[in-house]
């Protein structure tokens, strides 16, 4: 794979995994061949390997030895975490780049353990929530100072690791030490639809939320509140919501509040721009996100027709290939790890109902 003049040839990857998030990087494939191919994908059973072949019409094996012997710019494991490690460890000792599914490892000895085995090894992860069209126009937001200094962020938005890692970005932190204090409510909703659609009738659910308050260490007050439950992923009677805090305004979700002067305060909104509506015939994508009419986001992969989340998951795919030919993480297992170290700290506060610390971890030695 090589770059000619700022242009990204077709990245050969590879592919482990067959279940619904492996799917992903297959429909991404076949959206954007141009970019993008799976050359071979490594499954457990054989009749996996016929159910790819036959859905995906991409080569398939069961044995790891036959899955090597071709040639891929980076692998994909898709798998359970529980399994994930034997199988990087497996590709890093044949001198493969691995982009890797989150979390990375099941939990923190797990998490200790796979950086041990490969830390300063070619291996970046697919966190893809910060990567997602309208969090990528926030955290630019974030970033360009049009709030001021940022120093306090609110994630309802996705589990665990997900969330840590947006919370991470939005206040623009590495690995501070934080002092975190949680608990769990019961959050009773009706169940509307799950990963295969539709459910036929409401009925409620058990559904927990956990809140947590996160204090970061360093210069100036630095706090994450996360507020999450199972429910918001899948139903529109639990919205998803990003607050981003600095010393001149605000933004929450799509919309930016920011003091501009003396007696002069602005109300703006994230503006989505996509083709397909009313009379447009320019297919069906998103174009790009904009503010006061500077863009956010633009959308790399247009005109396909990926929804937010396979964009997200496509960028990941993209940058892998970057990293592959120029070195520049952006990523890591480091972070990975971290993020979700957090995750697995707020649940421990939770749980216990006692304010927790953080100790320092190996991967920090690696930095950002």
């Amino acid at each position: 794979m090589t770059t000619t003049q700022g242009h990204q040839s077709q990245a050969r990857i590879g592919l482990v995994g067959a279940g619904w998030r492996a799917e992903y990087f297959l429909r991404i494939a076949r959206e954007l061949p141009d970019r993008f191919e799976i050359a071979r994908v490594l499954v457990r059973t054989a009749e996996s390997a016929a159910s790819v072949a036959r859905a995906w019409d991409v080569p398939s094996t069961t044995h790891l030895a036959d899955f090597l012997a071709d040639r891929y710019d980076y692998v994909v494991v898709s798998t359970p975490p529980d399994v994930a490690r034997e199988l990087i460890e497996a590709l890093v000792s044949a001198g493969v780049p691995v982009l890797t599914e989150t979390p990375p490892a099941v939990d923190v000895a797990a998490l200790r353990s796979l950086w041990t085995a490969v830390g300063g090894a070619p291996v970046q992860v697919a966190e893809q929530y910060h990567l997602q069209p309208h969090h990528v126009a926030r955290l630019a937001v974030a970033r360009s100072g049009l709030v001021g200094e940022v120093s306090s962020v609110r994630v309802s938005t996705a589990h665990g690791y997900h969330g840590m890692s947006l919370a991470r970005r939005a206040l623009g932190i590495g690995f501070e030490p934080v002092s975190v204090s949680a608990n769990t409510v019961p959050d009773p909703t009706l169940a509307f639809r799950g990963r295969n659609g539709f459910f036929d009738t409401l009925e409620e659910v058990p559904n927990e939320r956990t809140i947590a308050l996160l204090r970061f260490d360093g210069e100036g007050p630095r706090t994450a509140v996360f507020d999450f439950s199972e429910q918001q992923y899948w139903s529109p009677a639990r919205s998803r919501h990003l607050g981003i805090r600095g010393t001149r305004g605000e933004i929450d979700d799509d919309d930016v509040h920011y003091l501009a002067g003396p007696a002069n305060a602005v109300t703006a909104r994230l503006t989505r721009e996509a083709t397909g509506i009313d009379g447009d015939l320019g297919g069906s994508h998103l174009v790009r996100i904009s503010l006061h009419g500077d863009i956010q986001y633009g959308n790399r992969f247009a005109p396909a027709r990926l929804n937010d989340d396979e964009l997200a998951v496509a960028e990941t795919m993209h940058l892998m290939a970057r990293f592959v030919v120029t070195g520049e993480p952006f990523y890591g297992l480091a972070e990975a790890s971290h993020d979700h170290y957090l995750g697995q700290l707020v649940q421990a506060a939770a749980t216990s109902g006692t304010v927790l610390h953080s100790s320092p971890m190996p991967w920090q030695e690696a930095g950002l």
